[in-house]
Protein backbone atom coordinates (compact mmCIF):
# COMPACT_ATOMS: atom_id res chain seq x y z
CA UNK A 1 0.00 0.00 0.00
CA UNK A 2 2.69 2.57 0.45
CA UNK A 3 3.58 2.76 -3.32
CA UNK A 4 0.13 3.14 -3.84
CA UNK A 5 0.01 6.66 -1.84
CA UNK A 6 3.04 7.45 -3.70
CA UNK A 7 1.66 7.28 -7.06
CA UNK A 8 -2.14 8.80 -5.86
CA UNK A 9 -0.80 12.54 -6.28
CA UNK A 10 0.79 11.16 -9.81
CA UNK A 11 -2.51 9.70 -11.28
CA UNK A 12 -4.48 12.40 -9.61
CA UNK A 13 -1.92 14.78 -11.38
CA UNK A 14 -2.82 13.02 -14.51
CA UNK A 15 -6.46 12.72 -14.38
CA UNK A 16 -6.71 16.42 -14.18
CA UNK A 17 -4.37 16.81 -17.04
CA UNK A 18 -6.02 13.95 -19.58
CA UNK A 19 -9.94 15.98 -18.52
CA UNK A 20 -7.96 19.36 -19.87
CA UNK A 21 -6.91 17.98 -22.48
CA UNK A 22 -10.60 16.25 -23.65
CA UNK A 23 -12.35 20.25 -22.77
CA UNK A 24 -9.72 21.42 -25.13
CA UNK A 25 -10.12 19.07 -27.79
CA UNK A 26 -13.81 19.00 -27.59
CA UNK A 27 -14.81 22.64 -26.72
CA UNK A 28 -11.57 24.40 -28.69
CA UNK A 29 -12.08 25.31 -32.44
CA UNK A 30 -8.90 25.44 -32.97
CA UNK A 31 -9.16 28.92 -35.03
CA UNK A 32 -6.87 30.99 -36.04
CA UNK A 33 -7.45 34.95 -35.10
CA UNK A 34 -8.68 36.87 -37.71
CA UNK A 35 -7.75 40.02 -37.03
CA UNK A 36 -8.99 43.30 -38.30
CA UNK A 37 -11.38 41.06 -40.35
CA UNK A 38 -14.93 42.92 -41.23
CA UNK A 39 -17.92 41.39 -39.30
CA UNK A 40 -19.08 39.07 -42.31
CA UNK A 41 -17.49 37.28 -45.01
CA UNK A 42 -18.55 35.91 -48.55
CA UNK A 43 -16.77 32.64 -49.61
CA UNK A 44 -16.65 31.81 -52.82
CA UNK A 45 -16.50 28.22 -53.66
CA UNK A 46 -14.82 26.14 -56.86
CA UNK A 47 -18.58 25.00 -57.29
CA UNK A 48 -20.35 28.32 -57.96
CA UNK A 49 -21.91 28.07 -54.19
CA UNK A 50 -21.29 31.37 -52.21
CA UNK A 51 -21.70 31.29 -48.32
CA UNK A 52 -21.98 34.46 -46.24
CA UNK A 53 -21.54 34.25 -42.65
CA UNK A 54 -18.51 34.81 -40.37
CA UNK A 55 -15.44 33.13 -41.61
CA UNK A 56 -13.02 30.91 -39.32
CA UNK A 57 -10.08 29.77 -40.52
CA UNK A 58 -8.89 26.76 -38.27
CA UNK A 59 -5.98 24.54 -38.52
CA UNK A 60 -6.56 21.68 -40.61
CA UNK A 61 -7.87 21.05 -43.51
CA UNK A 62 -11.92 22.94 -43.05
CA UNK A 63 -12.70 26.26 -43.00
CA UNK A 64 -15.86 27.23 -40.24
CA UNK A 65 -18.59 29.39 -41.77
CA UNK A 66 -20.81 30.83 -38.67
CA UNK A 67 -24.26 32.01 -39.13
CA UNK A 68 -24.01 30.84 -42.57
CA UNK A 69 -26.14 32.13 -45.27
CA UNK A 70 -26.74 31.24 -49.26
CA UNK A 71 -28.13 32.09 -52.07
CA UNK A 72 -31.02 30.46 -53.62
CA UNK A 73 -32.31 31.03 -57.12
CA UNK A 74 -35.66 29.75 -57.85
CA UNK A 75 -36.67 29.64 -61.93
CA UNK A 76 -39.40 31.69 -62.83
CA UNK A 77 -42.76 30.45 -64.11
CA UNK A 78 -42.19 32.10 -67.63
CA UNK A 79 -39.44 33.77 -69.44
CA UNK A 80 -40.26 37.22 -69.41
CA UNK A 81 -39.80 37.11 -65.17
CA UNK A 82 -36.59 36.99 -64.12
CA UNK A 83 -34.84 34.27 -61.57
CA UNK A 84 -36.09 35.35 -58.15
CA UNK A 85 -32.68 34.71 -55.69
CA UNK A 86 -33.00 35.26 -51.62
CA UNK A 87 -30.37 34.68 -48.90
CA UNK A 88 -31.48 31.23 -47.10
CA UNK A 89 -29.94 30.77 -43.43
CA UNK A 90 -28.46 27.62 -43.04
CA UNK A 91 -30.11 25.43 -40.33
CA UNK A 92 -32.97 25.80 -41.89
CA UNK A 93 -33.53 23.26 -44.35
CA UNK A 94 -35.77 19.99 -44.23
CA UNK A 95 -32.87 18.16 -42.15
CA UNK A 96 -32.32 21.12 -39.63
CA UNK A 97 -28.82 21.05 -39.95
CA UNK A 98 -26.45 23.29 -37.43
CA UNK A 99 -26.21 27.56 -38.49
CA UNK A 100 -22.37 26.31 -39.59
CA UNK A 101 -20.50 24.56 -42.44
CA UNK A 102 -17.31 23.23 -42.72
CA UNK A 103 -15.73 23.77 -46.22
CA UNK A 104 -12.42 22.17 -47.37
CA UNK A 105 -9.97 24.48 -47.65
CA UNK A 106 -9.19 23.13 -51.11
CA UNK A 107 -13.04 24.35 -52.40
CA UNK A 108 -12.42 27.91 -51.80
CA UNK A 109 -11.57 30.48 -54.81
CA UNK A 110 -11.71 33.39 -52.41
CA UNK A 111 -12.93 35.24 -49.85
CA UNK A 112 -14.53 38.98 -49.68
CA UNK A 113 -15.01 41.26 -46.52
CA UNK A 114 -18.45 42.77 -46.64
CA UNK A 115 -18.58 46.26 -45.96
CA UNK A 116 -20.88 47.55 -42.87
CA UNK A 117 -23.32 48.83 -45.58
CA UNK A 118 -23.73 45.83 -47.41
CA UNK A 119 -26.98 44.56 -47.97
CA UNK A 120 -25.97 40.89 -47.47
CA UNK A 121 -24.37 41.85 -44.15
CA UNK A 122 -27.31 43.92 -43.09
CA UNK A 123 -29.87 41.55 -43.53
CA UNK A 124 -27.76 39.01 -41.81
CA UNK A 125 -27.20 41.40 -38.71
CA UNK A 126 -31.79 41.81 -38.95
CA UNK A 127 -31.63 38.34 -39.21
CA UNK A 128 -29.07 37.54 -36.18
CA UNK A 129 -30.72 40.18 -33.71
CA UNK A 130 -28.26 42.61 -33.88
Amino acid sequence: MPGLRRRLPRIAVGIVVFLAILFAVRYWDFALPNVGAARYQAVFLSNGQTYFGRYIDRIGSYVKIERAYYIQTNAPADDQTPPESRLIKRGNELHQPLPYVLIPKTAILFIEDLRADSPVGQFMDRENGR
